[in-house]
């Protein structure tokens, strides 16, 4: 059985209550993302030219082929065309993921 420590109680509590009281400044904040935003824009407009199209061109039909001849799964497939989707509608997301956190 196992002794209750009260002083030890005592202080964790009163951490947490430091915490928390610490805490409300930092939440009212407004987040600025313009920086980012700016920096993820250039970058994905640079992405989304010829190297992601490169792969995902060369990935489909690697696969596509690799799946007719029954190498692999037609999972891998799939999960290539989802991965493309996420490549390329990536913009549309965190555009949306932003209007839902600001």
């Amino acid at each position: 059985m196992t002794k209750v420590n009260y002083s030890q109680l005592t202080l964790c509590l009163l951490m947490v209550a430091l915490v928390g009281l610490a805490a409300t400044d930092a939440m009212a904040q407004q987040v600025q993302f313009s920086k980012i935003d700016t920096l993820g824009t250039s970058f994905l407009t640079w992405l989304k030219g010829n190297p992601i199209t490169i792969f995902f061109t060369v990935a489909l039909i690697v696969t596509g082929l690799l799946a007719a001849f029954n190498r692999i799964s037609w999972m891998w497939v799939l999960m290539i065309c989802v991965g493309a989707f996420f490549a390329f509608g990536a913009t549309n997301i965190v555009t949306q993921l932003k209007a839902v956190f600001t």
